[in-house]
């Protein structure tokens, strides 16, 4: 659902910068996933396959790993390393406290993390982790038509982005709210949106 608001020029740009930065703290607090729970850990007996395959992972989520420190680490490889269980050349240097957090980041070159046991026997064995990254640019497809007349080179239209933070459309004078959170982090961010919409509406803004 979205809301067209006519704001007066002095309160345009605090909305907008709150608005902003609403939506990038949603963006920033990603969700945190033990690796193999519930049942399982970084171990030689869970399957880690099938737990990164029930999981849709986006950027700013976090993996932690626990283990026994005494037997296992955590060394992140490319895609060449994790089909040989090789951490001949890692992309980090290796994890070895028992309880370490990875962040996955954005891009292109990150859609596709790789993580194996480099003890000798572990990873052939089956302790090697693939995560896959969604781009949530990538999934921007449900467009909705602009609220009014733009002026030449304004968007066209709003777009919203599955797991996405709240999407701001600005024309003259006019400011559209929209969300379609993801999950509980990434939804504060847009609980935050909304509260800024609101504070904006009793300071005196008028809805169209």
């Amino acid at each position: 659902m979205m809301e067209n608001v006519r704001v007066q020029p002095s309160l345009l740009a605090i909305t907008i910068i709150m608005t902003a930065a609403a939506a990038a703290f949603g963006t920033a607090s990603g969700a945190s996933y033990t690796v193999g729970e519930p049942g399982g850990s970084w171990d030689l007996r869970t399957n880690l396959t099938a737990w990164a395959s029930t999981i849709t992972f986006h950027p700013g989520d976090q993996l932690v790993f626990k283990y026994d420190a005494s037997a296992h680490d955590v060394v992140e490889v490319t895609q060449a390393g994790y089909r040989s269980c090789s951490a001949a050349s890692p992309v980090s240097a290796a994890l070895r406290t028992g309880s370490d957090a990875v962040r996955l980041d954005g891009g292109a070159s990150r859609r596709r993390r790789y993580f194996i046991c480099s003890t000798p026997g572990h990873c052939a064995a089956g302790m090697k982790l693939e995560v896959r990254v969604t781009d949530d640019d990538a999934e921007c497809t449900n467009r909705l038509p602009p609220p009014g007349p733009a002026p030449p080179g304004a968007p066209s239209g709003i777009t919203i982005c599955s797991g996405g933070p709240p999407v701001v459309i600005m024309t003259p004078g006019v400011v559209s709210y929209g969300a379609a959170p993801r999950s509980s982090s990434a939804g504060l961010g847009s609980v935050l949106a909304t509260v800024v919409m609101m504070v904006s509406l009793l300071l005196g803004l008028a809805i169209v």
